[in-house]
Parts: C-alpha cells; structure tokens; sequence
C-alpha cells in the first residue's frame, strides 16, 4: 500500500530564515512556494534524497493556528491508490480528519489522520495523467 515516505512538514515562524537554514546547512532547494490564505507552504528539495522533501509551513492568519499540531507537523505517504488505502484504514478503525480527500498542490490528493499517539499522518496520492 505504502510506495515512500514523501514529506514532512515542519512549522516555522519565518520563512525566508528557514529556506535559507535548509539551503546552506543541508543543500535543500526551493521546489515551489505558495499560499493558500491561511498559510504559507514551501516545499524544498535535495539532490540526493530524490522522492523526498521538506514542507515548510508558517501560519497567515492569528485566528488559524495550524502550528498547534506541533513543530514537526505531519508525516507524509504516498500511497499507490487514495480509495484503497482510505477503505483499509477504516477496517482498522482508522478516523480521517475529512470525509474526502482533499486537492493539494499540483492536483494532488491529501488526506490526513492521527496516529496511536496522537501524531498527524498523511496519505497522499501523485497526480494521475489524465
């Protein structure tokens, strides 16, 4: 079900401070930045770690408190098929913070949910070519 562990998404409170952190101590390279009025996302690259990267997300809005989930975030997975794995989740008894998977950037789909401890887990599923 699980094909590579994708991202993690870490908090920060300023974004051009920690793309330059990633960037000179461990070579991490902007991919794309975006905001979706709620929040800030930057998604960074390394060379050597092909099929992974570094999410970085800083709230916009005082009212929205994304960072109350914790610094580091969420673990992110990719999954071969969305419908799949959200129907062998919820034979276990898994609870998925929404009903439907969610667009992300570049069309993909995300759904998140907690783990035994309480950690925020992602599935997500690439774009299929249409």
């Amino acid at each position: 079900m699980i094909k590579r562990v994708e991202h993690v998404g870490i908090m920060v409170s300023d974004m051009d401070e920690s793309i330059k952190f990633y960037n000179t101590l461990l070579d991490f390279k902007v991919r794309v930045r975006s905001h979706n009025g709620d929040k800030e996302l930057t998604f960074l690259t390394q060379p050597g770690l092909p099929g992974f990267e570094i999410e970085l997300i800083r709230d916009l809005r005082q009212d929205v408190i994304y960072s109350e989930h914790g610094l580091v975030n969420h673990l992110a997975f990719v999954v071969e098929d969305m419908d799949t794995a959200i129907s062998y989740c919820k034979q276990l008894g898994i609870i998925f913070e929404t009903s439907e998977p969610k667009r992300g950037i570049n069309g993909r789909k995300t759904i998140r949910f907690r783990g035994l401890n309480g950690e925020l887990l992602q599935f997500v599923e690439e774009r299929k070519e249409d």
